[in-house]
């Protein structure tokens, strides 16, 4: 990205460049259209004062379409992950669970309520651009991801056994690390910090996916609890090693304060 050029136009061509991958995804590839989405609404946060009361209604339809895909990439995760699980212990027969799980929504109409989403997010912006942007307006963007992200490991840190604030901080650590692979050739700087949140986020992944297994193997019923009981204990120390290790990364990753963070990323 040329820091001189404008910067409005080389975003809103990233931006419509993703929608259009996004689109063109489904169905084939709704893990990849997921992860576009994500990297749209990290980019929208990143902009999110410059567009003021345009952001809401641009971020909703982005998630919205990201929900409506979300029963068919839940479904592939829990069967690759029943594969790895497979490796490390066969004795517990992981590749027979995924067909005890009840398959979750992923009808046709989830597929055209997302397509129909992203194109209505490529037409608004087509109709009206982004507004100028000037590498301040970035600069304010990422040091507030950075709050974000360190202000919620903070709360993951209060209680490490529970997975819903590790969920929420894992979401903010992708947005993040989506900026700084953006903003990188503003300041190359930030190049060793996405290589490191990029582990920090794939690691609270493999906590996420572990944990919404445990709960597809708990809905199964109060049976479910006596005949995968190994497999949930399994589960149980998996996501404790990955919740420590991900709060021990952390504690390089957002030491600082987002100020000092800023001073030392970017001069």
């Amino acid at each position: 990205m040329a820091a001189l050029q404008a910067l409005h136009t080389q975003v809103l061509d990233v931006m419509r460049s993703e929608l259009a991958g996004a689109i063109a995804a489904v169905p084939s590839d709704i893990h990849g259209a997921r992860k576009r989405c994500k990297k749209l609404r990290a980019m929208l946060r990143l902009l999110r004062e410059p567009l003021g009361t345009r952001y809401a209604p641009l971020n909703r339809s982005i998630r919205d379409a990201a929900r409506a895909l979300s029963g068919q990439r839940d479904d592939d995760v829990m069967a690759v992950l029943c594969r790895q699980l497979h490796k490390d212990a066969p004795e517990l027969a992981w590749s027979d669970l995924p067909a005890a799980l009840p398959a979750m929504d992923a009808s046709t109409t989830g597929f055209d309520d997302a397509r129909a989403l992203l194109h209505s997010v490529d037409e608004q912006l087509a109709d009206e651009g982004l507004p100028a942007l000037t590498p301040e307006d970035l600069a304010a963007g990422l040091r507030n991801g950075y709050r974000r992200a360190r202000k919620r490991w903070r709360r993951a840190l209060q209680n490490p056994k529970d997975a819903a604030p590790l969920h929420e901080w894992r979401k903010e650590v992708k947005y993040h690390m989506h900026h700084c692979q953006l903003l990188t050739p503003l300041w190359p700087a930030l190049k060793a910090q996405r290589k490191a949140l990029d582990d920090l986020a794939e690691g609270l992944g493999d906590h996420h996916d572990r944990f919404m297994l445990e709960q597809r193997i708990r809905n199964l019923g109060d049976g479910a609890k006596a005949e995968h009981a190994q497999r949930l204990d399994q589960l149980r120390r998996e996501q404790e090693w990955l919740a420590k290790r991900a709060l021990r990364q952390a504690e390089t990753l957002f030491a600082l304060s987002p100020g000092a963070w800023w001073h030392r990323h970017t001069h």
